[in-house]
């Protein structure tokens, strides 16, 4: 996973912060890989796996807040889906990782993991300034968009 930007942000173009792909590395990535298989050995692919990966990221206790979101947006990439995963990932000013998926959207689902380790299901504005680079901004916790759905769709 990419190292997030704190507060990167194009001049005159936003001033929310923003996170450019980079390829995924560390602990994460192992885990991340790891959790899918044991996954897809019981049937559950797609959406399916994003419960369980929360709850199975929170009862770790030991793994950084960084691998964590790495951990998230392998999984979320190692699915079947066409055009199904996450985007980068993007560090805010209070310290949160949002874990974006690739649908830009008002309000689409993101993974929040919190300074403390905690990782919770939210909602966030998500924009892209090019193909690699994602804006965040209005991230609420605790919910998800009733129709969202991983995926990029066509770009505004």
């Amino acid at each position: 996973m990419q190292q997030p930007d704190s507060e990167a942000s194009s001049p005159g173009v936003s001033s929310a912060p923003t996170s450019t792909l980079t390829p995924d590395c560390g602990p994460g990535v192992a885990y991340g890989k790891a959790f899918v298989a044991r996954l897809r050995d019981h049937g559950v692919s797609g959406a399916g796996i994003l419960r369980p990966l929360i709850d199975d990221l929170n009862a770790c206790a030991a793994m950084s807040p960084f691998d964590k979101a790495t951990a998230a947006r392998v999984a979320c990439n190692a699915q079947d889906t066409a055009n199904w995963g996450a985007g980068p990932v993007v560090a805010m000013p209070n310290g949160d990782l949002i874990v974006t998926s690739k649908m830009v959207a008002k309000e689409g689902p993101v993974l929040i993991v919190k300074p403390d380790g905690t990782v919770l299901r939210g909602t966030a504005g998500i924009d892209m300034l090019d193909e690699t680079t994602y804006v965040v901004s209005n991230v609420i916790e605790g919910t998800w968009p009733a129709k969202g759905i991983w995926i990029a769709g066509p770009s505004a």
